[in-house]
């Protein structure tokens, strides 16, 4: 299959709208990341309630999203998006008129959290499964890496600008902006076409619980979608101490100031950006198993390069540079990584189970993260920053020298993906009668 690149996809209408529609609503999300958690905590006052909304805006993600993947399966994926992001803008429109009237409390705030959960709990695996219908297989590569690449964009111009416009125009000019988006994303859609994509006889005739079964069962009898669900769970695992513990990293281990907070996040996110874009032409001279690879050293450089920047560099200058460069690198190689397992998931699953399949891996990967983060939060107390950092490096280790081995990548990854093939091909074959 030839790649035609990124020239050849801009001409692809309905995949430029969609992915204009994305870049709107990451857009609303970021903003709407900074100004919900300064509404929760102005109109509550408490800590717990920050908590508690927050875990809740987690839950419908986690414990929906694999039972909700099967329906969005049988559903027309531009409605069901459109559909949610209406929603979504009415929901947050409701939030920005109590802040106004001055009668929004921490029930309406937990209400429409779940509400806006749930509705995104449809639209992520509608989303997911968008591509087969947008753009040809040999597109997939280019389609991931723009979309991934300018939704990073986006999502750091939209969390660099969200202070700036709570500060200047009010959070409740925030929240509108925030609601407008919604609604713009739902018209924007409008516009895309969605191109059939064959279902098999018998997906069309099985019954919901049927499907629902035969998802869970794709997933556990595939070694391959288990290699793609052991990187995602763990990459997002051995995230969440680096995120939950960002403030004393840098007091205790980098030993700085507020500024390097935003060195640090800022580094990988366009390390992120950079990486989604050159992803293509990286992976023309890279084999699979060396993007794995780079990619899971990567994960060690993240935890080891803090610990000795904050041990053998003094000068604050320098400081600055060498986390620089080295949150760059750490973004640019993670991103090669998320965009492969992005691009291999795409390739690998049949059209009509990409919801599901994707709902189900999403919220595993997506349950490791609470699940961390609460045994972080517990171990921190005794051992401190600086050994959790040490411990998650030495995971990082363990992770490259097994799971990202020649020996398991070449019993899941290569020989999952013949098996694959096989299995098409005798699919084919059958339906050639």
């Amino acid at each position: 299959m030839e790649k035609k690149g990124y020239k050849h996809i801009l001409k692809q209408k309905s995949f430029v709208a969609y992915v204009f529609a994305n870049v709107i609503n990451r857009f609303g999300d970021s903003l709407d990341s900074i100004a919900f958690t300064w509404i929760i905590y102005t109109i509550t006052g408490n800590a717990f309630w920050s908590a508690l909304i927050f875990g809740v805006n987690r839950l419908p993600t986690i414990l929906l999203q694999p039972f909700l993947g099967v329906l969005v399966d049988k559903m027309n994926k531009k409605k069901v998006l459109i559909s949610t992001d209406i929603i979504r803008g009415i929901c947050v429109f409701f939030i920005g008129l109590g802040l106004i009237q001055g009668w929004l409390n921490e029930w309406h705030l937990l209400f429409t959290t779940i509400l806006i959960s749930t509705a995104e709990a449809f639209r992520m695996p509608a989303s997911a499964s968008m591509l087969p219908h947008l753009l040809n297989e040999e597109d997939y590569e280019y389609g991931v890496s723009l979309n991934q690449g300018l939704l990073g964009t986006v999502e750091l111009i939209g969390l660099a600008s969200a202070g700036f416009i709570i500060g200047w125009l009010g959070v409740e000019s925030a929240v509108f902006i925030d609601m407008v988006t919604f609604f713009l994303c739902a018209v924007v859609l409008l516009f895309v076409r969605l191109k059939p994509v064959l279902r098999t006889e018998e997906s069309n005739q099985d019954s919901y619980f049927q499907e629902l079964k035969n998802g869970f069962r794709f997933v556990k009898n595939n070694k391959l979608i288990w290699y793609i669900l052991m990187l995602a769970v763990f990459m997002n695992g051995i995230f969440t101490p680096f995120n939950a513990l960002q403030a004393p990293l840098i007091s205790e281990i980098l030993k700085s100031g507020e500024a390097m907070l935003s060195i640090v996040g800022m580094s990988i996110t366009i390390g992120g950006i950079f990486g989604s874009f050159v992803y293509p032409k990286v992976k023309d001279h890279l084999s699979e198993f060396l993007l794995i690879k780079v990619g899971a050293i990567s994960l060690i450089l993240m935890y080891v390069a803090p610990l000795m920047i904050g041990q053998f560099i003094q000068g604050e200058l320098l400081k600055y540079s060498a986390v620089l460069i080295t949150g760059i690198v750490c973004g640019i190689l993670i991103a090669l990584l998320n965009t492969y397992v992005g691009v291999l998931t795409v390739q690998i699953v049949k059209p009509e189970y990409l919801g599901r399949i994707n709902s189900i891996l999403y919220a595993i990967s997506a349950a490791a993260m609470p699940f961390v983060s609460f045994i972080v939060s517990g171990v921190v107390v005794y051992i401190g920053t600086k050994n959790v950092f040490i411990g998650c490096a030495a995971l990082a280790i363990l992770f490259y020298f097994t799971v990202c081995s020649k020996k398991v990548y070449n019993s899941m990854v290569v020989n999952g993906r013949k098996k694959i093939e096989a299995i098409n091909e005798e699919v084919i074959n059958v339906q050639k009668g």
